[in-house]
């Protein structure tokens, strides 16, 4: 059975697009998969297109062979845009292998761990800060955010996770100079920014209560050794949460040996080798990619 084409699809999202591939085999038999372009990785969709060549006419079954050609094919510049790309790619090729095959896509991956997973509420507050059009009751202020950890209480979830927000004027601004959001060449932690840090998760303390855990999103944010630290030390009350990052390997590797707090690293890491530099150097507490948060209507 072999691919007859390869397409791209988007979707308004609000704020962003949803992007999607829709890979179609000679039998009819569809897959899909997902990809982004709104943070962070313009082209995936180009990339796409100017690889679906070289799977076009290939067998669906066939998937770890064509993820070796195309990796090899665009070795120059492994990494970032391709990788997404392929990725979205060999998902695709993954679900259409799966529905051929009659059996869940896990099954294809070594079969199935759990049945139940726990979730948490992920971009709390975050979302109502950054994009009030879109996600209501907008937040503006302390308040705002303690009156959300009280909610993700009343909702049932035992955990929410939150970026770093601080409060600047009597408004509420994200500190993300990994992003440009705002952009720093110095990219230095001040003490403004721990004390807004402070600020808003006990903010969210004083709303969720003692038993909800603080998960903090710190993904490619400059000198995280201050903030690791900071919180493994309990200056920061997060509580029994974990820290999850996004970032060099090597680097992340290096910035969290004073922290006691748990850690999640390796988001983005494009390939199997990647994340050896994370757990060669110590021992890591690590939280399964299942545990990820989903929106509060997938609950």
């Amino acid at each position: 059975m072999k691919v007859r084409a390869i397409e791209t699809l988007q979707c308004d999202a609000g704020w962003r697009n949803y992007h999607f591939v829709k890979l179609t085999a000679e039998n009819g038999v569809v897959g899909w998969s997902e990809f982004d372009e709104g943070f962070g990785s313009p082209g995936v969709t180009a990339a796409i297109a100017r690889l679906s060549g070289r799977v076009i006419g290939k067998s669906v079954m066939a998937h770890e062979r064509i993820h070796a050609e195309l990796y090899a094919l665009t070795r120059p510049a492994a990494g970032g845009v391709v990788a997404e790309g392929i990725g979205a790619i060999e998902n695709a090729l993954l679900d259409a292998k799966a529905k051929t095959l009659g059996v869940p896509c896990y099954e294809l991956l070594g079969g199935k761990i759990r049945d139940r997973i726990p979730l948490y509420w992920s971009h709390c507050a975050t979302w109502r800060i950054s994009h009030p059009a879109f996600y209501k009751p907008a937040i503006t202020d302390l308040a705002g955010v303690k009156a959300m950890g009280a909610e993700v209480r009343e909702k049932g979830f035992r955990a929410l996770k939150t970026n770093i927000f601080i409060a600047q004027d009597g408004v509420l601004r994200g500190w993300q100079p990994g992003f440009a959001n705002p952009f720093s060449a110095a990219l230095n932690i001040d003490r403004t920014v721990l004390r807004g840090l402070r600020a808003h998760l006990d903010a969210f303390r004083d709303g969720a209560g003692s038993e909800i855990d603080i998960l903090l999103d710190l993904t490619s944010t400059p000198r995280r050794r201050v903030i690791s630290r900071s919180c493994g030390r309990s200056p920061i009350s997060i509580s029994s949460g974990w820290r999850s990052t996004a970032t060099t390997p090597r680097r992340w590797a290096s910035s969290g040996g004073g922290a006691r707090t748990p850690s999640a690293p390796a988001k983005r890491c494009s390939a199997s080798g990647s994340s050896c530099p994370i757990s060669a150097p110590r021992r890591w507490t690590w939280r399964s990619s299942t545990q990820c948060g989903t929106a509060p209507g997938n609950r």
